[in-house]
C-alpha cells in the first residue's frame, strides 16, 4: 500500500519531492508553509495535497513526514510538531539537510517516530529544475537503524541512488558537496571576472566559458579524475603559470592567492595523472607558494 506523505516547508526541495512522490503514486496529505498563499502555490505545483499553516495537524495524517525547512529551523519545527502531538509511533520523520544529522529530530523519536536524514547530492535552484535533476542523483541517508529500509524506499521513490553516511561524518560529506557544487560556481565566477577584464559583458563572458565548463565536466564523466586534467600544470609548463601570476598580480591582485591554492591542488592531480614530472611539480609548487 502506498505511503501517505506530508511536507512541512514547501520551498524548492519540498515542492519538488512532493511532485515526484505524487507522480509515483504516493498520497500527498498536508503541505505546510508559513503562509497559506505559499502553501497553495506549492500545492498547485505538486498537483495534490491540502495546503495549511498548522504543521502538527499536517503531520498527524501522514506515514512519512518531511521537514524541508531551512536548516536553522528544522529542530525548532520538529519540536513544535512534537509539542502539538503531530508525531506517533511508527511514523518516519525526515529532514533533507546535508549538514545536519538526524539527531535534530530527537523530539520526534521521543514521540515514537523514527528519524532519518536524506540529502540529495544535487544542486537545486528551482522546483522545476529539481524535479528534472533529482532522478539519478545520489542521496545520503543517515539515521535510526530501523529507519534505513524506509529511507531506501524514499530514495528509490525519487529514482535516486542510496549513499549511507555515518552520523558523525555528515559534516565531512557536506563539505564534499559544497566543494563540488558551490565552489565550482565560485571558480567559474573567477574565470568570468577575468574575461570581463578583457571587455566582455557578464552575459557574454558566461557564454564564452560555459562550453569549456561543459566539456570539462563531460571529460570528468568519461575518463575520470585525474585523467580529465589538462592545461599548463598538467604538462609542467612553469613559464605559462608564471605568466598567469604576473598578469593576475597586476590586474586582479586579490585573486592571486585563490589561483595559487587551486594550482597547488592541481599539482597533486597532475602528478597522479602522470603527465607532470616530480621535478616540474616541485618547481610549480615553489612558484605558487612564493607568490601567495
Amino acid at each position: 500500500m502506498s505511503k501517505t506523505v506530508s511536507i512541512i516547508g514547501a520551498g524548492v526541495v519540498g515542492s519538488a519531492i512532493g511532485r515526484l512522490f505524487r507522480e509515483r503514486g504516493y498520497d500527498i496529505k498536508g503541505v505546510v508553509c508559513r503562509s497559506l498563499e505559499h502553501a497553495e502555490k506549492s500545492i498547485k505545483f505538486i498537483g495534490s495535497g491540502e495546503p495549511g499553516v498548522d504543521a502538527a495537524n499536517a503531520a498527524k495524517d501522514a506515514d512519512w513526514v518531511f521537514i524541508t525547512t531551512p536548516d536553522r529551523a528544522i529542530e525548532k519545527v520538529c519540536n513544535e510538531v512534537s509539542a502539538g502531538g503531530g508525531f506517533s509511533r511508527g511514523q518516519l520523520v525526515v529532514h533533507m539537510s546535508g549538514a545536519l544529522n538526524a539527531d535534530v529530530l530527537d523530539s520526534a523519536r521521543k514521540a515514537g517516530a523514527r528519524a532519518v536524514s536524506i540529502h540529495p547530492l544535487q544542486s537545486l535552484a528551482t522546483a522545476s529544475q529539481a524535479v528534472s535533476n533529482l532522478p539519478g542523483s545520489y542521496f545520503s541517508v543517515e539515521g535510526d537503524p530501523d529507519a534505513m529500509a524506509e529511507g531506501k524506499e524514499v530514495v528509490e521513490a525519487l529514482c535516486g541512488l542510496m549513499l549511507v553516511v555515518p552520523s558523525d561524518q555528515k559534516a565531512l560529506y557536506h563539505a564534499g558537496a559544497a566543494v563540488a557544487s558551490n565552489y565550482l560556481v565560485t571558480v567559474v565566477d573567477f574565470a568570468v571576472e577575468i574575461y570581463e577584464m578583457l571587455g566582455l559583458d557578464r552575459k557574454e563572458a558566461i557564454n564564452a566559458v560555459m562550453p569549456l565548463v561543459r566539456g570539462t565536466v563531460n571529460n570528468i564523466e568519461k575518463v575520470g579524475v585525474p585523467d580529465a586534467l589538462t592545461g599548463p600544470i598538467a604538462r609542467g609548463d612553469v613559464a605559462t603559470v608564471e605568466g598567469h601570476l604576473e598578469v593576475l598580480k597586476k590586474k586582479m591582485p586579490g585573486m592571486v592567492r585563490l589561483y595559487c591554492e587551486l594550482g597547488k591542488h592541481a599539482i597533486k592531480v597532475g602528478l597522479a595523472k602522470g603527465t607532470l614530472s616530480q621535478e616540474d611539480g616541485a618547481r610549480l609548487f615553489e612558484l605558487l607558494s612564493r607568490r601567495v
